[in-house]
């Protein structure tokens, strides 16, 4: 696999939490049920920081795989991706 791949993963957790706050506002939720999806959304966030923290330390991975995941979840613009 090639960093692309594993970006493309980490960038489907903001789609996802993106979609989830869109039913959010768009679909009458009871409390329970608001709260529920505010919980799913938190949990994709946090899954999304333990893949960008994990990916570029995958042993198995090439070394320049690593790198390239290392300065693209570090670098200018990472904030959009974490």
């Amino acid at each position: 696999m090639d960093a692309e791949e594993f970006l493309d993963i980490i960038s489907e957790c903001d789609v996802l939490r993106e979609d989830i706050e869109e039913i959010r506002e768009r679909v009458a939720l009871t409390a329970s049920e608001g709260n529920k999806l505010a919980k799913a959304a938190e949990h994709v966030e946090k899954a999304k920081s333990v893949l960008a923290g994990l990916f570029p330390t995958i042993r198995s991975l090439g070394e320049d795989v690593r790198q390239d995941l290392a300065e693209e979840l570090a670098g200018p613009g990472a904030e959009a991706l974490s």
